[in-house]
């Protein structure tokens, strides 16, 4: 796809916008699993419609294989010395919900979903404008009740996945950033019992076992002022010499004091969303066997896309596991994967905000 640009307004990408961007040297989209969404295009500064590229405008571009309509991503930034082409660093509109504030609130008394989470955000926007929209295929409530909302004036950005109880945090879905809109799923991607093994198409593996963050159980305590409730141990199994159990302070997640019983099932709760086996992290290497003449005719049986789940099997080190795809570094100008990164290290939005985070810091 020949990438295009528009104006900084842009709403709506139906039209031609300002003019296509033919001459780019590459352009590449990245994007990671509740993670960064970003575009990096090379351009020459002889090429056709250069004078036009500026910060703030939006270039619309293909971001995966399949994809039926383009993404846009506003610039960032340009960089150039005394080469004859710059550099183009974009990000996906959807980061605009980064400069979008919600002022404190905290949410009523009612059944907890993602859609609520999602209004009650909305419904305390204190910026100008919200043009997002918001889906789900959530339909049941969270465990218990849950007291959600921003103790002060709030990125929304950073309420649906880059702090302590954000929308990530609770219920721990995927996000797909599509257009004006915010989609957020139990599952993004499928299984579609994609095999990647030794022989086949596995070109490179980095794989290890870490135990030091599995527990075998969680105890549960709640405080304020002088009140203080705890519950009792709740067992989740585990191979271990000993009792590895950690401590979980439940105290933001009643406003009045729980009784022992809801403070169980609060840690059983907990130990039903997060994982309580040894860690095995892989990242692979693999060949995108439906990008190849070869499986041209097997293309919908072996192609996967962000957060499609996989199934590698690697006899040397006895690795027979299950993954997801977290990463996709998407080849614009050749409608191709460039890589595809497989893991099964979780990674979720905060990554994106505490890097931002970061780097004001160090500006200060």
């Amino acid at each position: 796809m020949v990438p295009r640009l528009f104006e900084s307004t842009a709403t709506a990408f139906t039209s031609l916008g300002i003019c296509p961007l033919p001459d780019a040297v590459s352009c590449l989209v990245t994007e990671e699993r509740n993670d960064q969404y970003t575009l990096e295009m090379v351009y020459p500064i002889d090429g056709f419609g250069f004078n036009e590229i500026k910060v703030d405008r939006i270039i619309l571009a293909l971001a995966h294989d399949g994809d039926s309509h383009a993404q846009p991503f506003r610039i960032e930034s340009i960089h150039g010395d005394i080469g004859a082409t710059v550099t183009v660093n974009a990000v996906h509109i959807s980061y605009q919900l980064n400069w979008i504030i919600c002022e404190k609130f905290a949410s009523s008394s009612g059944t907890d979903s993602p859609t609520r989470f999602w209004n009650g955000c909305n419904n305390h926007v204190i910026s100008t404008s919200q043009p997002f929209d918001f889906n789900t295929d959530y339909t049941g409530d969270y465990s218990g009740s849950h007291n959600f909302g921003a103790p002060e004036a709030t990125p929304f950005r950073t309420l649906l996945g880059g702090m302590e109880n954000s929308m990530l945090d609770i219920w721990h879905g995927e996000f797909e950033w599509d257009l004006w809109d915010v989609n957020f799923w139990q599952n993004r991607g499928a299984d579609n019992g994609v095999y990647i093994s030794y022989g086949k198409n596995l070109t490179g593996i980095d794989w290890d076992t870490d135990v030091s963050e599995t527990y075998t159980g969680v105890v549960a305590f709640w405080k304020q002022e002088d009140a203080y409730v705890e519950g009792s141990i709740q067992h989740v199994g585990g191979s271990f010499a000993f009792e590895r159990t950690i401590v979980l302070d439940a105290s933001d997640h009643w406003q009045s004091q729980p009784t022992t019983t809801q403070l169980n099932n609060y840690a059983a709760s907990y130990v039903k969303a997060n994982a309580i086996n040894p860690v095995v992290s892989c990242a692979i290497n693999f060949v995108p066997l439906w990008q190849t003449e070869e499986y041209k005719d097997f293309a919908d049986l072996e192609k996967v896309n962000l957060c499609d789940t996989v199934h590698i099997v690697y006899p040397p080190l006895e690795l027979e596991l299950t993954a997801k795809v977290v990463k996709t570094v998407f080849n614009v100008l050749l409608e191709r994967y460039d890589s595809i990164q497989i893991s099964t290290a979780k990674k979720n939005l905060a990554n994106t905000i505490f890097a931002m985070q970061k780097e004001i810091e160090k500006k200060k």
